[in-house]
């Protein structure tokens, strides 16, 4: 059951991306063709429309690159140790980035209801602030997800197997947490 649930929440993450991009890059080419054509009328709210798809891309993103550990990262000590400070250092590191994220979903989730408050609204299309903003909280929930996911991975993992076989994210099995 719990592997179907985290299943869908990754497939609406790529559904919602994936639309989301698919209509930004729609409405950035009518633009650019409108500005072009005088006689077809401008899309005054176009760079709105896709500053808010990019949020909610770049938010619902923090989630998925969590999942496939792909966030940034300094790894030159964990190159360097040894295998059972291996698996310290990725305990270490999936604690610190789940108290992170949960303490960044508390703040952010004040930060929206913040903007329902006020009601604030965007400047040309007039659409409510806290839809837009609704993206902070969301993909920091799911980060913190990934993370402790990830965590539970790690502590359950033997060191030995963290050295030899998992090297690649993509060999990380997070739903079998047998």
């Amino acid at each position: 059951m719990f592997k179907k649930i985290l299943k869908g929440i990754r497939n609406a993450e790529l559904i919602i991306a994936g639309v989301l991009f698919s209509t930004a890059l729609v409405v950035l080419t009518l633009n650019v063709i409108f500005r072009r054509v005088s006689a077809l009328p401008a899309l005054d709210w176009a760079e709105e429309y896709m500053r808010y798809c990019s949020i909610w891309i770049t938010f619902l993103g923090m989630s998925l690159c969590a999942e496939d550990d792909s966030h940034v990262g300094v790894d030159i000590f964990y190159q360097l140790s040894r295998t059972k400070a291996r698996k310290v250092l990725k305990i270490l590191c999936m604690m610190a980035a789940c108290i992170f994220c949960a303490l960044y979903s508390v703040a952010c989730t004040n930060y929206v209801l913040m903007a329902l408050k006020n009601m604030q609204r965007s400047a040309v299309m007039q659409v409510p602030l806290w839809i837009v903003y609704l993206s902070l909280p969301i993909g920091a929930i799911l980060s913190t997800l990934q993370y402790a996911l990830r965590l539970m991975f790690y502590i359950r993992v033997d060191h030995k197997e963290l050295a030899d076989k998992v090297e690649n994210a993509a060999d990380i099995n997070l739903l079998d947490l047998n």
